[in-house]
This record gives structure tokens, sequence and C-alpha cells, in this order.
């Protein structure tokens, strides 16, 4: 048959079935959803449980509008094969093993996902010649089709006056549900990286729907944009308040990974937020040029987190910590992520953070440690 995009579909029957004369059989096909995505653009794919995406390579060829393989790779444009792989999954969220067609910056990834199964995975694409990753793309198996939102008005905005406003995701990036509760929780973010982890275990432990990530000290060699590419699974720590310690970023600070700008910045290749969304932006670094501004005084008290209106509950995530890449203060306190520097100290970047006694719209953290993001649209 011919689907609605006009592909030509083939479906067989199995080798064991026979067929007896003066019978009739009536058989039932289930076809899942699949939707082909022309967007390489982006780092997050949303799908739906039981559908399958394909999407293009793209992103792993397109670096500051030059060849992204002779950038942050040693030896060229590669034009071979791909194979790719699950890193982790926080759920049986993916059926069989995602693959790939064509090759080159033509390749497309399929990913298809089991029915009635919510949560996530990391899916790597790699060099079928060396193993080497090019890139990584999370795969957010969701019912939330984005159509649930929180808008929050804010005092000043150099992009558009007098009133800007910043129309946030209900649910942390990640999440299985909204609300304050374990499901609502997303995963955790180093600050300007692209890649994820998962919400629950230790670094080093298996994850429910296979995988795992580790957890390996910052250094010279390691800390840098490129190896992170390549080195999806891991969680890269900083146990330092040096000025070449304190950040996964070995001995150096790029405030603009997410995009920051005075008059909010574009989305930057390495924007974890899916497609028409991207991490908020603080555009003054004040109080009150920030996303969080005014939501923080008004919602009901802390409960598992906070409460600060329709469709904008805040749960208390915890964290994971910078030094260890463990999960700690989980129902004690909230941290999320801006795209954002904090102020002028560049080892910093700026969060908003609440605990049982306090909201903070604007703070600063050491970028190695892992916060949630609450995505906000385009």
């Amino acid at each position: 048959f011919t689907t609605a995009d006009g592909e030509e579909k083939v479906y067989g029957l199995p080798n064991t079935v026979t067929f007896n004369a003066g019978y009739s059989y009536s058989f039932t096909f289930v076809l899942n959803a699949a939707t082909k995505v022309v967007d390489g653009m982006t780092n997050c794919y949303i799908v739906a449980p039981g559908a399958e995406v394909t999407f293009p390579v793209s992103r792993a060829y397109t670096y500051e509008n030059k060849a992204f393989t002779t950038t942050l790779h040693t030896d060229g444009e590669y034009t071979g094969a791909f194979t790719a792989a699950i890193v982790w999954a926080d759920a049986l969220v993916i059926n069989g093993t995602p693959s790939v067609s064509g090759s080159g910056n033509t390749a497309e990834v399929t990913v298809k996902t089991n029915a009635s199964v919510t949560g996530n995975a990391v899916v790597k694409i790699f060099r079928s010649d060396n193993g080497e990753t090019v890139w990584s793309y999370h795969i957010w198996v969701t019912d939330y089709t984005g159509a649930e939102t929180f808008t929050n008005t804010k005092n000043t905005n150099n992009k558009s006056s007098p009133d800007g406003y910043f129309v946030f995701m209900d649910r942390n990036l990640g999440a299985t549900a909204a609300g304050l509760t374990a499901a609502a929780r997303g995963l955790f973010y180093q600050w300007g990286r692209k890649d994820p982890f998962p919400a629950t275990l230790a670094p080093g432990a298996t994850q429910p729907g296979g995988g795992s990530f580790t957890a390996v000290e910052t250094d010279a060699t390691v800390g840098t944009v490129a190896n992170t590419i390549k080195n999806p699974s891991v969680f890269y720590t900083a146990d330092s308040y040096s000025s070449s310690e304190s950040d996964w970023l070995y001995a150096s600070r790029d405030s603009t990974l997410w995009g920051h700008s005075y008059n909010g910045g574009t989305k930057t290749i390495y924007d974890p937020c899916p497609s028409g969304w991207r991490v908020p932006v603080n555009y003054g670094m004040s109080t009150a040029t920030g996303p969080w501004y005014r939501m923080l005084s008004t919602g009901s008290g802390f409960s598992s987190g906070y409460n600060w209106g329709t469709n904008a509950l805040y749960p208390a995530t915890g964290y994971r910590y910078r030094s260890s890449g463990n999960v700690v203060n989980v129902g004690i306190t909230g941290n999320y992520w801006s795209a954002s520097p904090f102020d002028s100290i560049n080892d910093f970047a700026s969060f908003m953070n609440f605990e049982s006694t306090i909201t903070n719209s604007q703070n600063g953290a050491l970028r190695a440690y892992g916060y949630p993001v609450r995505c906000v649209q385009e």
C-alpha cells in the first residue's frame, strides 16, 4: 500500500503460515505511526509511544556553517556508512536496534518505540569504519505534544518591549508527566552540553532500558566540546573552584554554548530542546529580565516543589553533583538552568532555584552541575 506521504510499504506473512484449499483466512495488521522529519537541526525528537521516527544526520554535518567533521574531527568530511546504537534508556522505550540507511551527510536514522511505554533514550551514530561517535540524539518518548504551556510575563525585554514574555513547556525536558511527582523530574544537563543524563541511578549502573553512563574527572585532554560530542555517555566531573578546574569545559569558558545574548540570542547546535523550543535566556542578566521573574512571587507553598499556577508546576528534582555525578537533594531543592552566564563571573551560569524557604529567580552555579531544563518557545 501507499502511505500518506507517498511512500510504498510492503508487508508479508510469516513463512510458517500455510493455506488449505476451501478455507478463507483473515489477518489483522497493526501499523504503528511513522514520522519522517526533515529537521535535522535539533538534538531532541519527541516520539509518541508505539511510533517510529526517521531523521537525517545533518546535525553532525553542520557546525558554524562549516563541515562538522572537518571542524571537530581530524580527518575530513566522512562519506562512509554509519551505525546507530542506544547509549542508555531510562525505560524500555526503544523497539529493537536503531538503524541507519544511506551514508555520509545523506544518511538517515530510524528509531522505533514500544507501545504504551514512555521515557527517554540517547541514541548515537558512529562511523562504521573506526567506531568514532559523531553525534547523538535524545529520543523523548511521550504523549506530550507541546500544546500545554505556561506564559510568564517579565518586566523588561531588550528584544521586544515593554512587556515581553516566555512561553514555557508545562513540564521538564524529558519528563513523562507534568506535576510534582517522580515522573515529572525529567533529565539532567551539564550547562552548555546537548546530551542529557537520566534522573535516577548512579554512574555505572545499568539503566532500566539498557546502557549506562559514567563519571570521569575533567582535564585538559577530555574537557573539550569535541570530546563531549564523541562521549555522550560521560558526565565530566569538576571538583575544584579554581578557574581551570571548575567547569567540565576545562581551562576555558564559552558562555554562548546555549545561545546567550543580551537581545535573546539564537538557538545553537548544542541546545538540548526539541524543534521550536530552546533553553530560556536571561536577556539583561538581572533578576528583572530573567525568564522566571514575577512567577516566583506568586503561587502556593512548597511541597516537593512549587505550584506557580496552571501548567507551571516545578518539582524539586534535586541534581547531579558536579564532583561525582550522583543525584542529591531530591525533594529538597529545584535548580533550573537558563542559557545565560551569571553576571561577569565566567565560571558560573545563571539558573533559577528554590527550596522550602527560599526562591531565587536568578542565581549562579558552576557549570559542571547536572540540572534540569524547562524549555521555552523560540
